[in-house]
C-alpha cells in the first residue's frame, strides 16, 4: 500500500524536476540569443536583430523577463533607425525646399481664404484671367502638394470626358469621367459655351508627365466626348505644364521628408515616455 502511494509522488517530483530543467535550458538559450541581438545591433545589422527579437517572443512566450529585454532592444533599434532618418531628412530638406522656392518664382499663389483650404500655384502664363476664352491644357499644384490637370474648352458643346496627348505613335490617355462627375463643369454665357475637365494626381494616367518629357515635340491633344475636338499644344503651355510637373515632384519630396521627420520624432518621443 505504501509503495502505491509513493509512486505518484515520485512521478510528480520527476515532472517538476524535468520542467525546471527545461525552463533553465530555455533561459540559457534565450540569454545567448539576447547577447547575439546586442552584437547585431552593435554591428548595425538591424534587420537581422529584428528577426532574432521576434524569435525570442515566439520561442519563449513564458519567459517574461527575457521578452522585456528583447522589447527594450527593439526600442533601441527603433531609436537608432529614427535618429538616422532624422539626420538624413534634416540634411536633404533645406535643399529640396530651396529648389521648390526657386521653381516657384515663375508661379503665382492664388487663394480664396473664404472657400479654399489650400492655395494654388499657377504658372505665370496660365493665369485664369488671361486665358478665359482659350482652348488649352492647364496644370497647377496646390499647397498640399496635389497636382491638377485641367482641360479648358470654349466652343460648340462637345461634353468631353477624357484627354489624349500624342506624339507620333506614342500617347498618354486620361481616365474617362462622366459628365455627371464633379470634375466636369460646363456653362453658357452670352451665347458662348465653356467646358472644363479636371484630373487630380494619378487620375491623369501620366498625361502631365508625358507632356513634361516631350516638351520639344509637337503634341496633339484630342478631347473625346459626344464630339471629338483636336488641337496642338503650344510651346508656352508645354513649358508651363512641364514646370508645374517639376514643381509637383519637388513639393511631393518636401512633403514626404517633412512626414518622415515627424514620424521619426514621434517614435523617439514615445520610446522616451516609456523609459
Amino acid at each position: 500500500m505504501y509503495m502505491k502511494k509513493l509512486i505518484p509522488a515520485v512521478l510528480v517530483l520527476v515532472l517538476i524536476f524535468s520542467s525546471c530543467n527545461k525552463r533553465e535550458a530555455q533561459e540559457k538559450d534565450a540569454d545567448k540569443r539576447l547577447k547575439h541581438i546586442e552584437q547585431l545591433i552593435a554591428e548595425n545589422a538591424l534587420n537581422a536583430a529584428k528577426i532574432e527579437i521576434d524569435s525570442i517572443h515566439s520561442l519563449y512566450p513564458r519567459l517574461v523577463s527575457r521578452r522585456k529585454i528583447a522589447a527594450a532592444l527593439a526600442d533601441t533599434i527603433v531609436r537608432r533607425e529614427s535618429a538616422r532618418t532624422l539626420a538624413y531628412c534634416d540634411s536633404i530638406l533645406p535643399l529640396k525646399q530651396q529648389e521648390a522656392d526657386s521653381v516657384q518664382q515663375n508661379f503665382r499663389l492664388e487663394k480664396n481664404e473664404k472657400y479654399q483650404q489650400f492655395g494654388s500655384y499657377i504658372y505665370k502664363t496660365q493665369l485664369t484671367e488671361s486665358n478665359s476664352t482659350r482652348v488649352y491644357l492647364k496644370a497647377y499644384v496646390d499647397e498640399n502638394a496635389d497636382l491638377y490637370l485641367i482641360s479648358n474648352y470654349c466652343g460648340a458643346k462637345i461634353e468631353h470626358t477624357s484627354i489624349e496627348v500624342s506624339a507620333n505613335d506614342v500617347y498618354a490617355h486620361t481616365d474617362t469621367l462622366a459628365v455627371s462627375n464633379a470634375a466636369y463643369h460646363s456653362f453658357n454665357d452670352a451665347g458662348s459655351h465653356w467646358e472644363s475637365l479636371t484630373f487630380k494626381n494619378q487620375e491623369d494616367k501620366g498625361v502631365t508627365s508625358f507632356i513634361a518629357q516631350n516638351i520639344g515635340v509637337r503634341l496633339k491633344v484630342t478631347l473625346s466626348g459626344k464630339k471629338p475636338y483636336i488641337y496642338y499644344l503650344n510651346d508656352g503651355d508645354k513649358k508651363a505644364i512641364a514646370e508645374t510637373y517639376h514643381l509637383w515632384i519637388v513639393k511631393k519630396d518636401v512633403a514626404q521628408l517633412q512626414k518622415e521627420i515627424k514620424k521619426a520624432a514621434t517614435k523617439i518621443e514615445q520610446i522616451n515616455k516609456r523609459k
